[in-house]
């Protein structure tokens, strides 16, 4: 795997490898403005988070969240709607943003951003039993949305074999329930359940926490 220690404008940590922290980095003030400005304002409110049920979700398929059942596809709009099948990951690659979609109503659940969820394959062996326990073949699926301030997790520690949100630099886990590992995030990453049928990935059930971001409103 490359690291991007070369990089003499990208953050000083040789395993980082967050393609959009390194597109344009400017400082720290510049990136956490730019980051703000692009996620927060598309953020749904912390209230609406509990979709499936509701009256205005059951209006919109697309909305709900991931349901038992779903297959997975590609967050990319050239590749969305293709499914993502088990034969097509390798292992240790990079975590890839996808989105659950229903095959059998052709409906690809891209209505809330709090569906956008992170895709990696690992080695089994490493896993802890609680996430082999969510996990299919070694491959795993947690919530894209950092618990912290909502941004994608989008960074790869490569070293430490991490995930890390490129806007507060929070670390999580992947192996051991998302579990966070240093950064100001509060929680764990949420994962989801997952199965396997033929070569293709299944959703097995719903996330085993709350998705979003801060604390949740009682």
């Amino acid at each position: 795997m490359s690291n991007r220690a070369s990089d003499k404008t990208a953050p000083k940590d040789k395993g980082f490898s967050c393609q959009c922290q390194e597109a344009s980095y400017k400082g720290p003030e510049d990136n956490f403005r730019r980051d703000m400005l692009k996620y927060m304002t598309l953020a749904i409110p912390v209230a609406n988070l509990a979709l499936a049920g509701s009256a205005s979700a059951a209006e919109k398929p697309e909305r709900l969240p991931p349901q038992p059942g779903d297959r997975l596809t590609y967050f990319s709009k050239k590749k969305r709607g293709q499914i993502i099948k088990v034969s097509d990951l390798n292992e240790l690659d990079k975590q890839q943003l996808i989105l659950p979609f229903d095959t059998q109503n052709e409906i690809v659940r891209d209505g809330s951003r709090y569906n956008q969820i992170l895709l990696q394959k690992l080695p089994e062996g490493d896993l802890s039993e609680k996430t082999k326990a969510l996990s299919a073949n070694g491959i795993v699926a947690y919530s894209a949305i950092c618990t912290h301030a909502g941004c994608p997790v989008t960074g790869w520690v490569s070293d430490d074999e991490h995930y890390m949100c490129p806007c507060h630099q929070s670390v999580f886990n992947p192996k051991d329930s998302g579990v966070v590992m240093s950064g100001p995030a509060p929680r764990n990453l949420p994962a989801l359940p997952l199965a396997i049928d033929g070569d293709e990935i299944v959703v097995a059930g719903s996330f085993n926490s709350w998705i979003g971001f801060g604390k949740p409103r009682r």
